[in-house]
């Protein structure tokens, strides 16, 4: 379906676009209804105004879904409102970033060109592919929305993804600083600017990618957070690193925060590993009271531990058969840091 549309937002891979008459039918006949709720006949109890964007591919010009977004209100006032936003794709465009890209694209252009502070988005509790876009997009997800769709005559659970405005830090204008959380020899960590945190999932997957894995998650969608990784004399983008809570007893006391690292390709090999990681520990130490963090990393990937042997972390024991990954059950090597280590 390749015809000429006027282009609201473009990226990368690619673009939304107006919705052309006949677009809807169309992407409804190719598509597979996978998570469609039941039909119901009876008037709706609300009828909020629904805006549309065509997603278009950029390498053949061709529709390949559609992204949406209506108002939802939290109080009386317009501060107190939200865009909900939801997305359609085609299966043969699923699993290639073009959801992440499309959510983004949509995110940027609501809030350049509306006032309102919040978007929001869920999806069913077993759509994985859809929570990982949104997690990849910059959502963070806020909790289970209990029976809240009707499918196949069952009440269906949706996990609630937020983001705000002020998650999206825009890049800083030429000569100005960028905002570091920490640094030394070298390498800085800073809050990801716009794009930073795709290419951190993206552009920085290893070799150690588990494989992947469409059914419901036993525990949910982590909640977890991103910082980038910086040479800190040229701000040029080195990876990123990321944080979550794991718990190990049910009080804060008895938490601690697991971390991970992604490094882009050509920035391996060279000790940015396991300085970023040294650093990112300090970080949470001096700005968080749990007071343990830990690491796991494929038995097989070497170089990874050497690093978090150098950032300081003690290596622990085996985690026998924890991840799948080319269809084998691996090993992992569990790490853990103290604050009373240093």
């Amino acid at each position: 379906m390749i015809v000429r549309r006027e282009v609201v937002a473009a990226g990368e891979r690619v673009a939304l676009a107006e919705v052309l008459d006949g677009d809807r039918e169309w992407l409804e006949q190719r598509g597979d209804g996978a998570y469609d709720v039941d039909p119901d006949d009876r008037e709706r109890l609300h009828n909020a105004e629904v805006y549309r964007l065509a997603v278009v591919d950029l390498s053949a010009g061709e529709l390949v879904g559609e992204v949406s977004w209506h108002a939802v209100g939290y109080g009386r006032t317009r501060p107190c409102g939200a865009w909900n936003v939801g997305i359609v794709l085609l299966p043969a465009a699923r699993g290639r970033g073009v959801g992440v890209q499309a959510l983004r694209l949509l995110v940027e252009h609501l809030f350049a060109t509306t006032d309102l502070d919040r978007i929001e988005a869920s999806a069913d509790l077993a759509n994985v592919r859809s929570q990982r876009a949104l997690g990849k997009s910059g959502f963070r997800a806020e909790g289970v929305v209990r029976g809240a769709q009707l499918r196949g005559g069952v009440r269906r659970d949706m996990m609630l993804f937020g983001l705000l405005r002020t998650d999206l830090v825009p890049p800083p204008a030429p000569g100005a600083d960028r905002e570091i959380v920490i640094a030394r020899d070298g390498v800085a960590l800073a809050p990801p600017v716009i794009g930073e945190r795709e290419k951190f999932y993206v552009d920085a997957a290893g070799p150690f990618e588990v494989d992947r894995d469409d059914r419901p998650m036993i525990t949910g969608p982590a909640r977890s957070s991103v910082l980038s990784v910086l040479d800190a004399a040229s701000g040029r983008l080195l990876g990123g690193v990321s944080w979550h809570a794991v718990d190990y007893g049910g009080t804060v006391g008895c938490s601690a925060w697991n971390i991970g690292i992604g490094l882009l390709p050509e920035e391996r090999g060279r000790g940015v590993g396991s300085i970023a990681q040294r650093l990112l520990a300090e970080y949470l130490f001096a700005t968080t009271e749990l007071d343990r963090v830990e690491a796991s990393t494929d038995v097989d990937n070497v170089g990874e531990q050497k690093a978090l042997a150098r950032a300081g972390f003690t290596r622990e024991g085996i985690l026998r058969g924890a991840q799948l990954r080319e269809g084998v059950r691996r090993d992992l090597v569990h790490y853990g840091k103290l604050r009373t280590d240093e």
